[in-house]
């Protein structure tokens, strides 16, 4: 296997830390969803949300890492698509 195809899942690893580090910073319930009167509309616990933009980016990375040349730009983008979601989190909860 190509030592290339790898490298996407390093773009997972600042996912983890700001998952662990959002764990102790940012609040039990983490706003997920704002209305559109720009009110908090969806509220979930931060067990849940805080891995889900992890595990989107682990599949990004698969998608990104596999051999198939258009699944990895869809791949990356969901990797993209997962720090956006890390960065609300900490955006609309800090």
């Amino acid at each position: 296997m190509d030592k290339k195809r790898f490298w996407p899942f390093l773009l997972v690893i600042p996912l983890v830390i700001a998952a662990i580090i959002g764990w102790f910073v940012l609040p039990d319930s983490l706003v997920v969803q704002i209305g559109a009167d720009s009110l908090p509309s969806k509220v979930w616990p931060k067990l849940i949300a805080l891995p889900l933009p992890v595990a989107v980016g682990v599949l990004g990375a698969v998608m990104a890492s596999g051999e198939d040349k258009e699944k990895r730009v869809g791949g990356f983008f969901v990797l993209v698509v997962a720090a956006v979601i890390t960065i609300f989190n900490f955006v609309m909860n800090l």
